[in-house]
């Protein structure tokens, strides 16, 4: 969307087309307002290979290919764009069947097997990561970096690093679309560890996710700390730079915000979805750029000595930031749309 966004504004002579499996509602009021085209071709997430729910899925899947082709056929796009997962597969494909550039965008640290796959019929291949792992053609591949949000540009500032206040030590906490209960669950916990003089020093800000808002309040209340609590908000640009640390999962998009702006961090990766997460957080632990605790290892007494390090050593905790703060690309969305309209201007 930050892309799509980017390229509209540099190109508003352009017509997007944005293909999705489902439409959540953020996209429904972002398209209302900016006036792009949204096509929705149902597609559910693929069950282990040995189950029966196999063959529903490939039957889906067929068709969304069916349906994916006739759109192309119809749209007869100048460029079609991936960025991963099995949903791209179909778009992807069709546009390599009727000759149609395309450039595709890996978001992890190491190439998801969509993107591996696809990537014989790349054009260009733009990474997140300086040196993405995986088997892709040198030739194709370039370093973009992560496309942020447009807003992320005026909200970084010069004095990332100056976010110590002297009486009130701010964590900033949330679990992503999946996963936020366990990293709610144990956040708790581990601050309950803390002595009650200890507790009086810190304030939260704390995204729980789709439930528990209201037990996750009371349960701050009862802990004696000052917390703002959200199920979920726009403003996380101001909370990173209101936070001296932040407890997350390591999804891309976390990671090159948290690079953004310089953050110190403790990540908690999620270790489903084909174990992105676990690679991204590494490549972060290998170059000293952030904090790992891995879920089978996590503990609400671990998860407390490792925020308790990081409150005490201040150091410490600008080091990581300065570390993290290497992988950000603030331009991503301009190299990206610069590369997109090189390929449709070679096309014609």
């Amino acid at each position: 969307m930050s892309f799509a966004e980017t390229f509209c504004s540099e190109h508003p002579e352009v017509e997007i087309h944005v293909l999705l499996t489902r439409l959540p509602t953020f996209p429904t009021l972002w398209a209302h307002r900016v006036g792009f085209h949204f096509h929705v071709i149902p597609c559910s997430v693929p069950p282990p290979f040995f189950s029966f729910k196999i063959i529903r899925f490939l039957l889906e899947y067929a068709g969304a290919f069916l349906k994916a082709f006739l759109l192309l056929f119809h749209l007869k796009p100048a460029l079609v764009v991936g960025f991963g997962s099995y949903s791209s597969v179909p778009g992807v494909l069709g546009a390599a069947l009727f000759r149609i550039p395309i450039l595709l965008h890996e978001q992890n640290a190491s190439v998801g097997r969509a993107n591996q796959f696809l990537s014989l019929w790349a054009d260009q291949i733009a990474v997140s990561f300086p040196d993405t792992g995986g088997k892709l053609s040198r030739r194709k591949t370039f370093w973009s970096g992560f496309p942020l949000r447009s807003d992320v540009y005026t909200d970084v500032g010069s004095t990332w690093h100056e976010k110590v206040n002297e009486n009130t030590f701010t964590a900033l906490v949330f679990g992503g679309s999946q996963g936020a209960r366990r990293l709610n669950q144990v956040f708790l916990e581990a601050l309950n560890g803390f002595a009650s003089e200890e507790r009086t020093r810190f304030a939260v800000i704390h995204i729980v996710g789709h439930d528990g808002l209201d037990q996750v309040r009371a349960s701050y209340q009862a802990l004696g700390v000052v917390a703002e609590v959200f199920d979920f908000s726009d403003r996380i640009f101001d909370y990173y730079q209101r936070a001296d640390l932040v407890i997350a999962r390591s999804g891309a998009g976390t990671i090159f915000e948290l690079a953004a702006f310089g953050c110190a961090a403790i990540l908690i990766p999620y270790p489903y979805a084909y174990g992105h997460q676990r690679v991204n957080a590494r490549y972060l632990a290998q170059r000293d750029a952030a904090l790992v605790v891995d879920e089978e290892k996590l503990s609400a007494s671990l998860l407390r000595d490792a925020i308790r390090g990081l409150w005490r050593d201040h150091k410490r905790r600008v080091q990581l930031g300065e570390n993290i703060r290497l992988l950000a690309k603030l331009n991503a969305n301009h190299i990206l749309t610069e590369t997109a309209w090189k390929l449709m201007c070679e096309r014609n």
